[in-house]
């Protein structure tokens, strides 16, 4: 993480701070629910559960992380970023943690801890960046931001399987976990500079908790932001499914060594992470992001119809061009898609915005992974599920044209 310059103004130090410490946030939040999948084809057979219900407990995560994500925004408004990021960073190392003690009967308690720290960082770190960052550079800066969900995926595809090779699984999980707890104590001293907001601590969190369900209301009656938060629930499917289920159909159906699959995912990963920057980057200069969007729904149709062709014949090469293909646009859309609901959403309140619209984020990563397991269990075939997920994403794609037509003439 870079340190910015003493010598710069200090507002843009204070932005350069922003972007740097809740992008570091959303790298390990990534890193710790990632590594789940990743431990996965080897951790399943210890618990004695099959490697496909992966599905099932990234669904409880997602499922814990609609309240918590809808809670967030709120939270942070009275508490601050940095300390609900803090707090969500504990409730993840706790989460893997548990994960890592390899009882079967805290598989659900784990999933459901995981989630309640998955959900913050973004309504949080949204509220942050929304007051900081010039409008000029809001698609850049929350994509920046935003590379910390495929960085982390990608940390968690490479440095997984090489913690397993000089311990075991078990270990593995309780070293992102002491992560997790180191970077919650490191971003501390922030809070003096980037917490200025908060207007709330003395009130129970309880409190927010009562009014949870307040933005998802309020998205729900903005016709715009419906319509962008139902495309977020088919962007989100593409993305969980692709890094919950890549590696364990590479090394159970396609035989790959574990290390194999997770490069391969890790190179999806990183394609993603550069993606949502330049993507930003487009929808900044063209002015079009709802367009920008739009196209990448159909790039994703690409990318899924290109892994549902997938066989054991496929060489290293043509799978990670596929895993290319597939992360730069199922991986590439975050960074547009929150800067554009900051950008349409009141001033000062884009972090209550932002955590109602991740209600329906969330959701698509809570019904999707597991409806893909039991598609699995039924009919055995990746090839029918990415192909049902392209279809998905071009009906996806579709809904969004009305709305990029009225963006081109300022409606």
């Amino acid at each position: 993480m870079a340190i910015p310059s003493a010598t710069a103004p200090a507002g843009t130090r204070v932005f350069l701070w922003a972007v740097a410490s809740m992008l570091a946030v959303q790298i390990m939040s990534s890193f710790a629910v990632q590594s789940i999948p990743v431990l996965a084809p080897i951790a399943a057979p210890a618990m004695g559960v099959s490697r496909d219900d992966v599905g099932y407990f990234m669904a409880l995560v997602f499922g814990a992380a609609i309240v918590s994500s809808s809670a967030g925004g709120l939270l942070a408004a009275r508490y601050g970023a940095v300390r609900v990021s803090q707090a969500a960073l504990v409730l993840s190392g706790l989460a893997i943690a548990l994960f890592g003690l390899g009882t079967v009967w805290l598989l659900v308690p784990a999933a459901l801890v995981m989630g309640m720290g998955m959900g913050p960082p973004t309504p949080s770190s949204s509220q942050v960046l929304a007051r900081v960052t010039p409008p000029r550079l809001a698609g850049v800066a929350f994509s920046v931001k935003q590379t910390g969900v495929p960085l982390g995926n990608m940390v968690a595809g490479l440095a997984i399987p090489a913690l397993i090779a000089l311990g075991t699984w078990h270990q593995a999980a309780w070293i992102v976990g002491l992560c997790c707890l180191a970077l919650a104590i490191a971003i501390a001293p922030l809070r003096a500079v980037l917490d200025v907001e908060r207007g709330g601590e003395g009130r129970s969190p309880l409190a927010a908790l009562r009014e949870i369900f307040t933005p998802v209301r309020r998205v729900w009656r903005n016709g715009d932001w419906r319509r962008l938060a139902l495309a977020s629930f088919v962007f989100t499917a593409m993305q969980v499914t692709f890094g919950a289920f890549l590696v364990v159909y590479l090394v159970q159906r396609l035989d790959r060594d574990l290390a194999t699959a997770g490069l391969i995912l890790s190179i999806g990963q990183f394609t993603g992470a550069a993606a949502r920057i330049v993507w930003g980057a487009v929808a900044d200069a063209t002015r079009r992001p709802v367009l920008t969007l739009a196209g990448l729904a159909f790039g994703m149709a690409a990318g899924s119809a290109t892994l549902a062709l997938v066989d054991g014949g496929w060489s290293f090469v043509a799978l990670a061009a596929t895993s290319l293909l597939y992360g730069a646009t199922a991986i590439g859309w975050g960074g547009v898609f929150f800067a554009e609901l900051a950008r349409r959403a009141p001033a000062g309140d884009v972090g209550t915005v932002i955590g109602g619209a991740q209600f329906f984020t969330f959701s698509g990563a809570l019904v999707v992974p597991p409806l893909f397991s039991v598609l699995l269990a039924l009919f055995g075939s990746y090839a029918l599920n990415f192909s049902l997920l392209a279809g998905g994403s071009a009906l996806c794609g579709l809904s969004l044209l009305p709305l990029a037509r009225r963006e081109r003439t300022g409606g």
